[in-house]
């Protein structure tokens, strides 16, 4: 028998043999169902959606991470011709600002094809719903807690604030991609923001926002104010998990949860943490513990509600 290290050694690579070992197990009338995925975070969130709604009906899933969303998209559209609207294949990708720069590929949600309405999965993730997930699952308070509520209506007053905040990066964000450059935005890290006592969140830009941000992303021509200006008009008038990136969305989650434990240690208030958010396991910790969007839950009964039971 192979050894756990020989399997993973032996485990396809590239997208086109992932495809492949796709079609040699895939049935087009069978139990199993087959998502295919962007990244790292996406299977926390969609699988466990998925096989909530597959699982009463009796369906296995299985996953198939491809690493970004063009490589999505083609495997969707190679399958979808070979396999043509099989409600056992499912595809996944972020919306992105491709809807703002003019694309017409991977835009809105069709047949097999799933496309968040947000800028990307993990905005789904940011809300007081979430807020109180974590102090009672994670901070072991009662739900009953009074304290709950006002972390929650001072975190709605702190979405209000983080909008205004990211508004003048992500213009900036789009009027350079729709200048045909390709801003690495992530290279900018978490450090950059520092939340008050106040709750007031400070962006450390250095030495200003655009010299930062071309810097930092790897823009050699900076684009005009003009152009910047119009993206910020056009981004007032959207709602705000439709432009900001859900990375950003979840800093400021992060952030958030940081400030009250550090309000709470200062009044030597004791907390029995039982575990400890971060970056790197927020998606994971909180995807099984929020209900599922109502788009998304809407897509997934849909689509397998074609199988029959």
């Amino acid at each position: 028998m192979s050894s756990f290290l020989d399997a993973l050694k032996a485990a396809p690579k590239t997208s086109q043999a992932k495809l492949n070992t796709v079609l040699m197990s895939f049935r087009p009338d069978g139990r199993e169902i087959y998502i295919f995925l962007e990244g790292r975070d996406d299977p926390s969130f969609i699988r466990v959606n998925v096989q909530r709604v597959a699982e009463a009906k009796a369906l296995s899933v299985q996953t198939i991470i491809l690493g970004n969303k063009k490589e999505v998209l083609n495997a969707y559209d190679y399958l979808e011709q070979r396999f043509p609207d099989n409600p056992r294949l499912m595809f996944f990708v972020d919306k992105d600002h491709d809807d703002l720069i003019g694309e017409t590929r991977g835009i809105t949600t069709q047949r097999g094809l799933f496309v968040t309405p947000h800028y990307s999965i993990e905005n789904y993730l940011v809300s007081e719903t979430a807020i109180a997930a974590i102090l009672t699952d994670c901070w072991g308070l009662d739900s009953s807690n009074r304290a709950i509520a006002i972390a929650c209506e001072k975190f709605r007053e702190f979405q209000e604030q983080y909008r205004l905040i990211f508004l003048p990066w992500m213009a900036w964000l789009l009027a350079t991609r729709r200048s045909g450059q390709k801003p690495n935005s992530n290279n900018i890290k978490f450090s950059i923001i520092t939340v008050n006592p106040n709750y007031q969140i400070i962006l450390n830009w250095e030495p200003d926002i655009l010299t930062h941000l071309a810097r930092v992303c790897n823009v050699n021509i900076q684009p005009d104010h003009t152009a910047i200006d119009s993206a910020t008009k056009e981004l007032e008038a959207l709602p705000t998990k439709v432009w900001l990136r859900g990375k950003q969305e979840l800093w400021c989650l992060i952030a958030f949860i940081n400030r009250l434990e550090q309000d709470a240690k200062a009044e030597k208030i004791k907390l029995k943490i039982r575990s400890q958010i971060n970056l790197n396991n927020l998606v994971e910790w909180l995807a099984p513990r929020l209900p599922c969007p109502l788009d998304l839950e809407d897509y997934l009964t849909t689509r397998l509600g074609n199988i029959e039971q």
